[in-house]
């Protein structure tokens, strides 16, 4: 599937490429402001990930269908070898497409606030809030987190996922722009992990979590650096999962860091 994407500083494509990836219910313009400040010095591209944003819908929601997806891209923009960085589960497809045959299209590596192991985070009500929203009886965004209460507490969370409306410039009628369906059919999927046998990547890469997230658990680095040996941790302070929001001046002199090495 082509991936809708976004491209900055083109002017700098000679300093090399980065291609960024959104996690579960995001869009690439959660990364916007982000990439165009990486855009002063590299070419950066943020996409948005199968059923998600602007791209394609398709009721196949794996890890293997999505590290194609981003090769694919890879090859349309750049040919490789990029910077690839992923977020949550652009994160895991970044990782994924990293252990396969296609490795070599990644000059090297950042994983945002997630691991290459199983989760038991439960997306299910997201899900069935989502569901519940009547688009016949809203007509602003607003409406719709307040009809996802129902369902979700956080205000945030709710925020997060009104974001992926789109209204419908004709009928002016409000839908989701993410696949649903998709999503449901594969929490499993989405969740979990499934390591190639024997597969490793050979680039350097970081891992850079959140100080007040879960996702990564220091203590199986030994597990991660199996997968990963030239893998490197750091951890960004008073952040949590959605580091790159929270926290993106630490997110950018981090990144900065790392590609200047």
């Amino acid at each position: 599937m082509k991936l809708a994407h976004y491209a900055f500083g083109e002017e700098h494509r000679a300093n090399g490429t980065l291609v960024v990836l959104h996690g579960l219910f995001g869009q690439a313009r959660n990364w916007t402001a982000i990439a165009r400040r990486l855009a002063e010095k590299y070419h950066v591209v943020t996409a948005d990930l199968r059923n998600h944003g602007r791209s394609g819908w398709d009721m196949e929601m794996t890890y293997d269908a999505m590290a194609a997806d981003i090769a694919d891209l890879i090859r349309d923009i750049d040919n490789g070898p990029v910077h690839l960085i992923g977020h949550s589960m652009g994160g895991k497809a970044s990782m994924t497409l990293a252990l396969s045959a296609d490795a070599g299209l990644i000059a090297d590596l950042v994983v945002v606030d997630i691991a290459p192991l199983s989760y038991k985070h439960d997306y299910t009500g997201y899900i069935r809030a989502m569901r519940a929203v009547d688009f016949e009886a809203v007509s602003r965004r607003a409406e719709v987190e307040d009809a996802l209460a129902s369902e979700i507490s956080e205000k945030g969370i709710r925020q997060f996922l009104a974001q992926n409306v789109t209204t419908d410039k004709d009928s002016g009628k409000m839908s989701w722009q993410v696949n649903i369906d998709a999503m449901a059919g594969h929490l499993d999927d989405i969740t979990g992990w499934r390591n190639a046998d024997g597969a490793q990547y050979a680039g350097d890469t970081l891992f850079i979590a959140g100080a007040n997230s879960h996702y990564v658990d220091m203590n199986r680095r030994d597990d991660i650096k199996a997968l990963f040996p030239k893998a490197s941790f750091t951890s960004i302070k008073n952040a949590g999962h959605w580091v790159h929001a929270e926290k993106p001046e630490a997110v950018l002199l981090t990144l900065s860091a790392f590609l200047n090495r």
